[in-house]
């Protein structure tokens, strides 16, 4: 049998490429290594389950909790009205935005913020004549950049924070992160609003849907007694639609592709379709055709009492790598599927044998209720119409806003931990109403608890195995060469790679064992290199898919994966040097 760390290091290979080629959803494919590792007896289930009852899990799920009761108390609808003005000067907007934003997300989770501002910030460039795409980015990376403020900033900051405890350590305070974050986001502000806003794309898309000019992926059926029938391609005048092109004929489970202006249209043929939304609807209605759903069904004649919607899939949707047709979305969600936009890829598929992959948008039929029941679901992201908006209620704001700052009081003031507090926060809300049970179990993210519980066991195996002492020991005989300086930001780098390929709890998880060997080895405090592990994972800046909040407004913006990467690496370069500086600093 091969050596443990020989085997460690197998296993976890597996598990990169895993997740790079986007096998399952990250949390599975992690489990199942976490699971493996344990059957393979280099974790017993005791270590391999630490991850579990981790302190800094359990204090993201009562946040999320926190966090669903203000959402639903309407205070994010009140913000999203005065972050806004009629400025036009590109620099003075995106600071108004950016400032708010920024602090919102230092206590608050930073995905229902997105979430909720993008399709009004989106509305509002319209009105102002002002492309959304030199909005939506910067509300994304002021989101990401204000996690960095606070020890409730983001998951990753709490997941560190719970695995120095574990190594017997003190852990950080709430605001132990404001001497890395506030110099962080204010440089990072002051960068996106007069540098990064430069090299920003200016896509002006349409705001309403039915104007859309996304390419999406449409079928339709000609129907029996169709005039078309009999036509040729050319005589039908598929060939000159505005905005669409006729990709494919599926005709008895035979495909004609590309088709040629004299193939003969038949009963029963299937046609796929390339185009926008607007162009689609109106084919449908002049040409006879009838457009089908996720589940070959008819919904030509349902348009006139629905809605069109588009939602983005979200990273942890249970919809991922899954055939539409077997997804069962119409019985679960009510909603129909007509069509499929993927950014930066051609789908030539039907509508029904489309394999879902995160970032996806979907084109949906639904009831007019749609929008207030799936309104803040994690499976996938509503961007237009406008987001539904809770009603502002002033009663549950008071509570909730207490709630919170007595959760940031007690635990700064260290009269209480975190989790014990933000535990008597959540028992408040239950006590006063603020939040229901069945909005509390809404409210918690199972997918992203149970990736955060499973990358600390790994994280565990790592370390156990050896490969954490062996990889900081390489970085240690590097410092006669490149110097303290250049170990940090060497590390920072690695992390921060980690971060773009796989996720940033994993990455965080993987390398934390690494940073404290190394500042061990390096005479450091343990403390200095925790702070940089959680920043480097938080500060995903270059890919659409390092994290939630870019990939929210990924599609709502009509941004490219290189516009990620042309404003995003020089801010990531800006915020290493920034964390490094003053790690160097601080142990120095």
């Amino acid at each position: 049998m091969p050596s443990e760390p020989l085997l460690t290091s197998i296993l976890l290979l597996i598990m990169f490429v895993l997740l790079i080629k986007e096998w399952s959803p990250p949390e599975v494919t992690v489990f199942i290594t976490l699971a493996a590792l344990m059957v393979t007896g280099i974790l017993s289930i005791e270590e391999g389950l630490i991850g579990f009852s981790n302190p800094g899990v359990h204090t993201v799920a009562l946040l999320f909790i926190i966090g669903s009761a203000a959402y639903n108390s309407g205070v994010l609808s009140f913000i999203s009205h005065i972050l806004l003005s009629n400025n036009k000067k590109n620099s003075t907007t995106l600071i108004k935005m950016m400032i708010p934003v920024s602090i919102i997300s230092a206590f608050m989770n930073n995905t229902p913020i997105v979430t909720m501002l993008t399709p009004t910030i989106r509305s509002w460039a319209k009105k102002q004549c002002i492309a959304p795409s030199k909005l939506l980015i910067p509300l994304s990376y002021a989101a990401i950049l204000g996690g960095t403020i606070t020890l409730i900033g983001t998951s990753t900051n709490l997941v560190i924070d719970g695995l120095l405890k574990q190594k017997g350590l003190s852990g950080f305070s709430m605001f132990d992160f404001i001497f890395f974050g506030i110099p962080i986001t204010i440089a990072g502000i002051i960068y996106i609003s007069f540098i990064g806003h430069h090299l920003l794309p200016n896509r002006i898309i349409s705001e309403p849907i039915d104007q859309l000019n996304k390419q999406y992926i449409f079928e339709c059926l000609v129907p029996a007694h169709s005039l078309l029938i009999g036509k040729t391609i050319q005589k039908a005048k598929l060939r000159e639609l505005n905005d669409l092109f006729l990709v494919q004929i599926q005709r008895n489970h035979k495909k004609i592709s590309p088709p040629s202006n004299c193939e003969v249209l038949q009963t029963g043929d299937r046609l796929i379709f390339s185009g926008n939304a607007s162009s689609m609807l109106a084919t449908t209605k002049t040409k006879g055709l009838k457009l089908l759903s996720d589940v070959d069904r008819n919904v030509t004649d349902q348009l006139k009492d629905s809605i069109l919607i588009e939602v983005i899939v979200s990273d942890s949707s249970p919809l991922i790598d899954k055939k539409i047709k077997e997804s069962y979305f119409r019985s679960k969600y009510n909603a129909a599927i007509v069509a499929v936009q993927r950014k930066n890829k051609k789908i030539t598929s039907s509508i029904g044998n489309i394999i879902v992959k995160p970032g996806d948008t979907l084109l949906l039929i639904t009831g007019k209720d749609f929008v207030k029941t799936w309104s803040k679901s994690e499976d996938f992201y509503l961007i237009s119409p406008i987001h539904y908006q809770e009603p502002y209620q002033p009663l549950k704001i008071k509570i909730i806003t207490s709630v919170l700052i007595g959760v940031i009081l007690l635990a700064s003031l260290q009269i209480l931990s975190i989790l014990h507090a933000a535990l008597i926060g959540v028992m408040i809300l239950f006590v006063t109403k603020s939040v229901s049970v069945s909005d509390a179990q809404k409210a918690l993210n199972w997918n992203v608890l149970i990736l955060m519980s499973s990358s600390i066991g790994i994280g565990a195996a790592f370390e156990k195995a050896g490969l954490a002492s062996i990889i900081a020991t390489f970085f240690s005989q590097t410092h006669a060469i490149v110097g303290l300086f250049g170990i940090a930001i060497l590390y920072y780098l690695t992390t921060t790679i980690l971060t773009e390929i796989i996720n940033n709890i994993a990455a965080a998880t993987l390398m934390f064992p690494i940073g404290f060997s190394l500042a061990l080895d390096l005479g450091a405090d343990p403390l200095v290199f925790a702070m940089i592990t959680a920043i480097s994972a938080s500060c995903s800046f270059i890919t659409p898919i390092g994290y939630q909040t870019n990939l929210i407004v990924y599609g709502p913006g009509g941004y490219r994966f290189t516009d990620y990467v042309k404003v995003g690496l020089p801010l990531s370069l800006l915020c290493m040097l920034i964390t490094v500086t003053i790690a160097i600093l601080s142990w120095g």
